[in-house]
């Protein structure tokens, strides 16, 4: 996965949320619920705010299982990525980039089938004994604003039964709604390309070889053929006339 020039932050921004459209009593008492559950079933919690960009809640658990601050927890919105600290730094970015994918694809589908889906993770955390132990953590939309957009996102996170050590993160999206499963997510070739590289591809269809693209771009040479590597790769394509064709149905791109 290779997703330059993107970052979770500005695929949430997308949503173009308004404060006029989220009920913050609403959620209130949702979230007085939620931290009920958590004390009584023992389970990891926590809830990211897409409107407020910044986790929202996180609950006591996280403190007993996996070694974090008490305080801190019980004011999470203040620490921006600190739930992320314990997380394996390979598995950290593994992450990452498979969220920015799955945000690709969400915004690939009509706006009605966009909180369908939930994602199932394995992954690598430190414990409280400081040692790297594997986590499941499922995370889906719970709430809505008012035009049907995803405001907030819940994760639940419990030790996993299988300890076999491993050195990736393991992920599965499931629609909520049929139970399908996806083994790899249908994004459309034409979003899987970043601006620079939808920039350099139109280039290249206009004729432009890679040194008068680097000097329309100011860019150097070696990062044009970079990108023409990165473009060849996603489009799982041969050569650059095969990106052009595979492309030309989307007009200006």
């Amino acid at each position: 996965m290779d997703q330059h020039d993107i970052t979770p932050e500005e695929l949430w921004s997308r949503q173009q949320i308004s404060g006029l459209d989220v009920d913050y009593d609403l959620w209130n008492e949702k979230r007085e619920s939620i931290r009920e559950f958590a004390r009584i079933s023992g389970s990891c919690i926590f809830t990211v705010d897409v409107f407020q960009r910044r986790y929202d809640f996180a609950s006591e658990s996280f403190s007993a299982i996996f070694g974090y601050e008490p305080e801190k927890i019980t004011v999470i919105q203040e620490h921006g990525d600190f739930l992320e600290e314990r997380i394996h730094p390979d598995d950290r970015k593994e992450l990452t980039e498979y969220q920015i994918e799955h945000g690709q694809f969400i915004y690939s589908l009509p706006p009605e089938q966009r909180n369908d889906y939930k994602q199932i993770f394995q992954l690598r955390m430190l414990n409280t004994k400081k040692q790297y132990i594997n986590v499941i953590s499922r995370h889906q939309v719970i709430q809505t604003d008012k035009n049907g957009k995803a405001w907030i996102v819940m994760g639940i996170m419990e030790i996993s039964p299988n300890q076999l050590p491993t050195n990736h993160v393991k992920r599965t999206v499931v629609n909520i709604k049929t139970n399908e499963t996806l083994t790899s997510l249908p994004i459309p070739v034409e979003k899987q390309l970043t601006k620079r590289e939808k920039e350099i591809l139109l280039l290249i269809r206009q004729g432009h070889l890679s040194k008068e693209i680097a000097d329309k771009l100011n860019l150097s040479i070696y990062t044009v053929n970079n990108h023409r590597k990165n473009i060849l790769a996603k489009l799982h394509v041969d050569n650059a006339m095969e990106a052009v064709n595979l492309i030309g149905g989307f007009g200006a791109l």
